[in-house]
């Protein structure tokens, strides 16, 4: 996948992820505007329903004990009222009859008949019935005249003087209404008289200053039971809301966390596509690498063996011993190459175990270092080394150890350009086996130094390629290491030199 591919892909997905977190703080915002106003309306229907319940209730439901007995006085006179005036309207030929009674409608007096005027027993019935409900009417209007609470509450129009509201139940009222209407914040809630600015009532939690500035005021209706242009209901509400409905808060939460999943998931897979695509560059130089390093010594042992077939050169037989000794040396380094690429394979397949014994690091690296002297000496070079003895029982599979000296010997060699010089030493430490190799090459980058541990990984130089690798050397040597539970480290500059440390774990 081409980089202008991958930055124009990611540019569009940051784009779209950024128009997503915008439209659902847009759509955040009016959900809390939709939230608000129902809260409100919630608000209002709850108090109109209250308002609606005062006004079919007795209206001594509404007052104290001591002036229920009053208002009970007041409506039997109503009652008494309704069935003298039903009377009259079921029996208006009786009571219009001005030939048999003197007094027709009278409210005032009883109903009188008039001499030698004969009736019915049901019109006498019905007579009898009028007068005894007048008269036990004015005696309770007598009794109501008589009575102080007259001058304190009027039962005209059903209204009560607001002091006397029971305000307990105003408040239950209005508590258990808000709940109904799906309002579960606790309000304080207060009657506010606006011309004195007088609370006559709140609840005990109630802060009155900011019931006294509370936007959710409520005036009673006029033609209610209470009726005062000054009178409100007030609510103070503690908190937003916004936070009555949870779930808004609760849907934004977690479409923001999927667009964050999402966001992570495209990064993580255009990080895996960069990571994939390295990797094929990789196995792409090492393709290349090992058919150069394979192709090298076959067309030497071919050309070798052209040489055999020319009868000049087998009668000299140090000639012969020679491209015969060509042949078998380029035989071993197949046979290597294959045996490394095997031994990766297998390392890779996690089926790898080591066999760890007794060993002598000092012999060990002594008898890896024989092997490369006479390269050394071939290019001028110098070797030291600075073996220290080790006290405590090192145990390490002796092959592998010995092949990780190898590989990180045959390194120094390799990528020291000009002057070539190997130090190696060894020492105890802290109960450690102390394994260092240093060289006066080409070094590492820093940015590299991060990534050389890493399969078919191989330093970059530019266009020049003299020196040919499988980029798995390094790799090995550092899995070798975990193996033993050890631990290896690098420290390089450029153009200095490198030094590799390694530290396998002794037994005392």
């Amino acid at each position: 996948m081409k980089r202008r591919f991958l930055i124009l892909l990611s540019t569009l997905f940051a784009l779209a992820a950024i128009s997503l977190v915008i439209l659902q703080i847009s759509q955040t915002r009016k959900s809390a505007r939709m939230s608000d106003n129902l809260f409100n309306i919630s608000v209002n229907n709850a108090i109109d329903k209250v308002f609606g319940e005062l006004d079919q209730m007795k209206v001594e439901d509404f007052v104290s004990q001591k002036e229920r007995y009053w208002l009970i006085r007041m409506r039997r006179i109503d009652e008494m009222n309704e069935k003298m005036q039903t009377l009259i309207r079921e029996n208006s030929d009786l009571f219009y009859d001005d030939d048999r009674l003197e007094f027709g409608i009278s409210t005032q007096d009883s109903v009188l008949t008039k001499p030698h005027t004969r009736f019915t027993p049901s019109e006498e019935h019905t007579i009898t019935q009028y007068n005894t409900l007048l008269n036990s009417r004015n005696r309770l209007i007598a009794m109501v005249q008589q009575s102080p609470e007259r001058r304190k509450l009027s039962f005209q129009g059903a209204s009560i003087d607001p002091m006397k509201l029971n305000f307990p139940l105003l408040d239950s009222l209005i508590r258990e209404e808000l709940i109904i209407n799906g309002v579960d914040l606790k309000p304080s809630i207060g009657i506010l008289q606006t011309a004195k600015d007088a609370l006559l009532y709140y609840s005990a939690d109630a802060d009155t200053n900011r019931l006294r500035t509370s936007p959710f005021k409520y005036n009673f209706q006029s033609n209610g039971v209470i009726s005062d242009e000054n009178l409100y209901v007030v609510l103070y509400f503690p908190a937003s809301p916004i936070f009555l409905n949870n779930r808004v808060t609760f849907y934004t939460m977690i479409s923001i966390s999927l667009i964050l999943l999402i966001t992570f998931l495209f990064v993580l897979s255009v990080r895996t596509i960069l990571l994939q695509r390295k990797l094929d560059e990789m196995k792409t130089d090492f393709i290349s690498n090992m058919t150069h390093e394979i192709k090298t010594p076959i067309a030497t042992i071919s050309l070798a063996c052209e040489m055999l077939q020319d009868k000049s050169v087998t009668s000299d037989s140090a000639s012969t011993q020679n491209f015969v000794n060509i042949i078998s040396d380029e035989n071993r380094r197949m046979r290597v190459l294959i045996e490394t690429l095997l031994l990766s394979a297998k390392m890779a397949g996690k089926r790898f175990a080591i066999a760890p014994k007794e060993v002598d690091l000092n012999a060990l690296v002594s008898d890896s270092l024989q092997s490369f002297r006479l390269s050394i000496d071939s290019r001028h070079g110098e070797l030291h080394t600075d073996l220290q003895p080790i006290n405590g029982i090192l145990f390490a599979d002796e092959l592998h150890v010995t092949n990780l000296i190898h590989n990180l010997v045959d390194n120094a060699i390799k990528y020291s350009d000009k002057e070539l010089y190997i130090s190696v030493s060894t020492k105890e430490e802290n109960g450690y086996a102390i394994l260092q190799i240093t060289d006066h090459g080409i070094g590492i980058a820093k940015e590299d130094q991060k990534h050389i541990f890493e399969k078919f990984y191989r330093v970059s130089t530019g266009n020049v390629h003299n020196v040919k690798g499988f980029g798995i050397g390094l790799n090995y040597v550092s899995q070798i290491v975990a193996l033993h539970k050890g631990k290896i480290a690098v420290a390089s500059t450029p153009g200095q030199g490198s030094t590799f440390t390694i530290q396998l774990p002794l037994e005392k």
